[in-house]
């Protein structure tokens, strides 16, 4: 192969779906020889490194949760006890590639409508002040969830229910071809409407993922 892909190893599915979209949007960039892969967390990124070897170059996008230091460290520990070539410059944590936070925090921060969100405090700030009030679990992700219902676009960045077999799949956005698949244009358009991918908060992502395409061909966006 001329030109080899760049591979991005990614957490879970919602960031899978997020990275997916987000590269389509910014179709006129040089972004598109890109795999986007789901390893299904951050403990299966040692075995899943093995698999690197044809591809052009291997990006690895996480979560820095509550930690961004100690996590960035623990993925260069993982990466050099598989002796792969993988520098700091390859890796970015969610939401800024600097700050604690998740792929969760990136959303609600490139939300247009903050006034729901702000509803959606003042309700936390309601329960807590109530006598027996007990820490809710997840809150940013309830919260995100709560204002993409609002649009009916809860289900967006989530599994699918494989009513034949039974489990969870992946929701797939993107065709073989690179184009939002017909049955999510609808959804995509509406997406737009609520989430600013043209937001200042996203530009560390769109610098790291510009840097890593230098001096590589515009290819169609290549995603399994």
């Amino acid at each position: 192969m001329a030109d080899k892909e760049i591979l991005i190893f990614v957490e879970g599915p919602s960031d899978k779906v997020f990275l997916e979209v987000y590269l389509y949007f910014l179709e006129d960039l040089p972004i598109k020889n890109f795999k986007v892969q789901n390893i299904k967390g951050k403990d299966n990124l040692s075995k899943r490194l093995l698999e690197i070897e044809k591809y052009d170059k291997t990006l690895i996008i996480f979560d820095a949760d509550k930690d961004y230091e100690s996590n960035k460290k623990e993925i260069l520990k993982v990466v050099s006890k598989t002796k792969q070539t993988i520098s700091e410059e390859q890796i970015f944590l969610f939401p800024n590639n600097q700050d604690d936070g998740d792929l969760e925090t990136l959303l609600l921060e490139i939300a247009k409508h903050d006034e729901f969100l702000k509803c959606f405090e003042g309700y936390l700030e309601y329960i807590k002040s109530k006598e027996h009030y007990k820490p809710i679990r997840n809150i940013r992700k309830n919260m995100l969830y709560a204002y993409l219902e609002v649009f009916e676009l809860q289900k967006f960045f989530q599994y699918k229910w494989d009513t034949n077999n039974k489990k969870n799949e992946e929701n797939i956005i993107i065709d073989d071809k690179g184009k939002i698949k017909e049955e999510h244009q609808e959804e995509y358009e509406k997406l737009k409407e609520v989430i600013d991918f043209k937001s200042k908060s996203l530009i560390p992502l769109k610098n790291f993922l510009e840097k890593s395409t230098e001096n590589k061909q515009k290819t169609k966006l290549k995603i399994f």
